[in-house]
């Protein structure tokens, strides 16, 4: 049976997940030959990604009581009681980390899985194997768009489930659709230019 991407789709779901594997690294590092600089990078990444979910969250809850605060000090009525006034949370901040948290996690995962001594059960327990899934790959309808780029046309597509996508064309030459491409890496740029009054 098919699985799914390991990696969630929503920045929750990737502050759970990216949360378990820091907690469990440290576990089958040794196993799988992963430096110690490395687990303390995915740790800092894990904090710095929670930190900033959670800021982001605490902003989007308290906005509604910043806003009414700022209309009732704006424009009243005239004595209204406004109460304290709205502060920011003193959090200090974690280790700063470098921009492309899942890219690198990305890359480490490949070099886990492609290591002699991963296993099932190593990959279930730092949560790099998808959930089975009963969809019909058959079944699946992607959705393109196409912009041009430089007279070429780019088509958009987004992966989700999905490894690749096979590309095909119809140039208006008689030959009616023919295989194009297959692309895992979206967008995908065709190299022949459109003509015009086509």
């Amino acid at each position: 049976m098919p699985k799914q991407f390991y990696l969630p789709v929503t920045d929750e779901g990737k502050m759970t997940w990216l949360n378990n594997l820091a907690v469990k690294l440290p576990n089958h590092a040794a196993t799988l030959g992963i430096s110690t600089e490395t687990v303390t990078s995915v740790q800092n990444d894990a904090n710095m990604f929670s930190y900033m979910i959670n800021l982001v969250n605490s902003f989007k809850a308290g906005l509604g009581e910043r806003v009414g605060y700022k209309d009732i000090i704006k424009n009243g009525p005239e004595g209204t009681a406004i109460g304290p006034v709205p502060v920011f949370k003193n959090t200090a901040p974690p280790t700063v980390v470098p921009a492309g948290i899942f890219i690198r996690l990305r890359r480490l995962i490949r070099n886990i899985k492609s290591n002699n001594n991963y296993n099932e059960s190593i990959g279930s327990d730092l949560g790099v194997i998808g959930a089975e899934t009963d969809e019909i790959t058959l079944e699946m309808k992607p959705v393109l768009k196409i912009k041009m780029v430089a007279g070429k046309p780019e088509i958009i597509w987004k992966k989700g489930n999905a490894d690749s996508i096979d590309l095909y064309v119809d140039r208006g030459d008689g030959k009616s659709f023919v295989y194009l491409a297959n692309d895992s890496n979206p967008n995908y740029t065709d190299v022949c230019r459109i003509k015009q009054n086509r």
